[in-house]
């Protein structure tokens, strides 16, 4: 029996059979990239921008690369000689305890932030600003690179979940509250993103969310509130030059 072969630099790969969305993209990557010498693995990306304290805003920017601004313990960015290939997103809202008002939280306030799905008011870093937060779920998520928009908007609302179970809610007879908020799915606030798309580590990548109006986002004093956009799917190992390269001969 033959089987359908990917060339690759170690030697040819015979790819799985694409049951799923995701086989057919890993198939799609490694037959484009093994080549080169690339290597495809799963992998996801964490961008992370703190809620400003103390002004109003009208929209919430991430950096994307590894040497852009300075980058928490939790984030994982994107490096110049890679690229990476979105098949999900994926929002919420980081909850955590920092030394002051305003204060940059330290990695280790950092590490143990909660992330939700929904501005929980029972959770002590939303209890000042639950209904400014909803504000972010009414605006839309952009993303641009380069010159081209490859997202002009996303609602964000896609990304709002509220289970049957929320944090500190008390059960029926108000003795007992319940001790977080349920979440009942791997990666709960993930939505799928069609198409995919390509991050080039060698590109001007700009995540943003726009809000319908400027609102004041600032966490409860000592809180901090963190927006965290996870991206999942296919990074591609020293695939930025190579991807370049396919680019401009389909030009």
């Amino acid at each position: 029996m033959k089987f359908r072969q990917i060339n690759a630099q170690g030697g040819n790969i015979i790819p799985a059979k694409a049951f799923s969305r995701k086989q057919a993209v890993f198939n799609e990557k490694a037959a484009l990239y093994a080549s080169q010498g690339v290597i495809t693995t799963p992998g996801y990306l964490r961008l992370e921008t703190l809620a400003p304290f103390g002004a109003a805003t009208s929209q919430i920017t991430f950096n994307t690369l590894d040497t852009s601004g300075t980058k928490t313990c939790t984030e994982r960015r994107l490096k110049l000689n890679d690229s990476f290939t979105i098949t999900d997103i994926s929002f919420y809202l980081g909850a955590g305890t920092c030394g002051a008002a305003g204060a940059t939280p330290t990695p280790a306030e950092y590490s143990v932030q909660s992330l939700n799905t929904f501005p929980n008011p029972n959770v002590p870093a939303f209890v000042a600003n639950f209904d400014e937060l909803e504000s972010l779920y009414n605006g839309f998520l952009s993303l641009r690179i380069d010159t081209t928009t490859f997202l002009d908007s996303i609602p964000m609302k896609q990304f709002y979940r509220v289970a049957t179970s929320q944090f500190g809610v008390g059960s029926a007879t108000a003795a007992i509250a319940v001790q977080a908020n349920e979440w009942p799915l791997s990666m709960y606030g993930r939505t799928e993103l069609l198409p995919t798309i390509e991050l080039n580590g060698q590109s001007n990548i700009e995540f943003s969310i726009t809000l319908p109006n400027a609102t004041n986002l600032s966490p409860t004093s000592t809180k901090f509130t963190n927006m965290v956009l996870i991206l999942q799917g296919f990074l591609n190992q020293g695939a930025a030059t190579v991807q370049r390269k396919v680019a401009q001969r389909l030009r």
